[in-house]
């Protein structure tokens, strides 16, 4: 099959989206009182267990891709991936399954439905493998994707089954069972506005996304749009979600994809530090002219950030922003070579995510990040407005425990809490003397012998 050119013969079409099926993560539906719910399939889950490798820990990295619908999310996603596979096929085809892209026919129309899940093949079975979360598109309205209407009808015809062998049919009752596996009700889904799937894909989905996603790659196909339909969304998208998380371990990398360039642009714009250089130039001044925009500036201000230009109040919600060209189909050789430097950077700004996280003390294993997935679910089913604490989620997670080290850390935790002082340092520092008096204390209480060089072990 084509890469820019999926087949237009709706059996075929039908079948593809049948087998994608599996690649779901997450997404939204309506149960059987068509009341919206929020479905995990466990394909992050099945990912991580299909590649693990004896007893080494693993720290995956969540690359998520966003945009409009129709800008070619799916494609770059599927490109990345053919090109990380190598030989294209059926063993590699099987291993490492790629997003289905739009066609011609459904054009207005979103081809990806909820949020699938994919694997890096250069990186899957490594130390730290490279997910690419592929979202339906934003603006898709209420349109069931194409994917969406595929499952829908599989599921009617399953249900009406009366010819198809035992065997056909439990292959079909299981895959449908698997993706109803794990359903949570949606507590804020109470009036006509947020129960619409317009809504969750715009406000549920980007809060999970941005909350976990080491790097975030906004596709759009025309540069000069960028200020007038991409940009606020991309701030908006961003404000919104950074609001409904706490103690987030780093801001997200952020690069914009444009896709199907014009193959006859400066020949500069193929660099991605000129193509930023560049982007970020036309909208350099756009604070001054949007008051929207302004105001954020104004609410960083106020919080000590040097705002100037647009690419300036980008950085205050992600921790780098860069623009990769992607040309439109005829020349091969650049779009491969534009893909290879998406890949590259890609790379780059995850490692340094993951050092991040790592010099946080906030770098989560493979089982630890699933822990916070899950709490997430649980958290944005039922509370929309209220930011996820990931802290607050890791201490409920791992409790601090109740010997006599448990209960010192739990009065330095009270301390803090309470706002007089805020570091670990001052903390302990002030705290020196009450905990020595409790450690004679407790020698004394318990007849603890030996000399007092051997007290300090507790």
């Amino acid at each position: 099959m084509d890469t820019f050119t999926p087949p237009d013969n709706p059996k075929i079409q039908e079948k593809m989206h049948m087998e994608d099926e599996d690649t779901t993560w997450f997404g939204v539906a309506k149960d059987t009182a068509n009341v919206p719910v929020l479905q995990d399939y466990g394909r992050y889950a099945t990912l991580m267990a299909n590649s693990a490798t004896g007893e080494r820990v693993r720290y995956p990295q969540l690359v998520s891709f966003i945009g409009q619908t129709g800008a070619g999310k799916s494609t770059i996603v599927k490109m990345l991936i053919e090109q990380q596979r190598g030989l294209d096929n059926a063993t590699s085809a099987e291993l490492f399954p790629t997003p289905i892209p739009g066609s011609v026919r459904n054009e207005n129309v979103p081809t990806s439905g909820d949020v699938h899940l994919y694997a890096d093949p250069a990186t899957y079975l490594g130390p730290c493998p490279l997910l690419y979360a592929d979202c339906e598109g934003l603006e898709g309205g209420e349109k069931s994707p194409v994917a969406i209407r595929h499952r829908e009808i599989e599921h009617q015809v399953e249900t009406r089954l009366t010819t198809k062998s035992d065997g056909d049919r439990k292959d079909t009752r299981k895959r449908w069972k698997m993706a109803r596996a794990s359903q949570r009700d949606i507590a804020w889904a109470t009036s006509p506005e947020t129960k619409k799937r317009q809504y969750a894909v715009t406000q549920l989905y980007p809060r999970l996304l941005y909350t976990f996603s080491d790097v975030i790659v906004f596709v759009l196909q025309n540069s000069k749009t960028f200020e007038s339909t991409v940009l606020s969304k991309l701030l908006d998208w961003a404000h919104t979600s950074m609001e409904k998380s706490v103690n987030q371990p780093t801001l997200p990398h952020a690069i914009i994809a444009l896709n199907a360039t014009d193959t006859s642009v400066d020949q500069q714009l193929w660099g991605p530090d000129f193509a930023t250089e560049n982007l970020m130039g036309t909208v350099a001044g756009a604070i001054s002219r949007d008051a929207k925009y302004r105001d954020y500036a104004d609410y960083w201000k106020e919080r000590g950030k040097v705002v100037r230009t647009m690419k300036d109040l980008l950085e205050c919600y992600y921790a780098s922003v860069l623009v990769v060209r992607i040309p439109r189909k005829g020349r091969y050789m650049l779009i491969n070579e534009q893909v290879t430097k998406l890949h590259q950077e890609i790379t780059a700004n995850c490692n340094v995510a993951y050092n991040t996280k790592r010099k946080a003390r906030m770098l989560s294993n493979s089982d630890e990040l699933n822990g916070y997935l899950q709490s997430a679910f649980d958290h944005f089913s039922q509370k929309l407005d209220t930011p996820f604490n990931f802290v607050e989620v890791a201490w409920k997670n791992n409790p601090i425990p109740n010997d006599f080290g448990g209960n010192i850390l739990k009065l330095a935790v009270a301390v803090r809490n309470a706002g007089r002082l805020t570091t670990g340092s001052r903390i302990f520092q002030e705290l020196s003397a009450m905990v020595a008096s409790c450690m004679v204390l407790d020698c004394v209480r318990n007849g603890h012998r030996g000399k007092h060089t051997n007290k300090l072990r507790f």
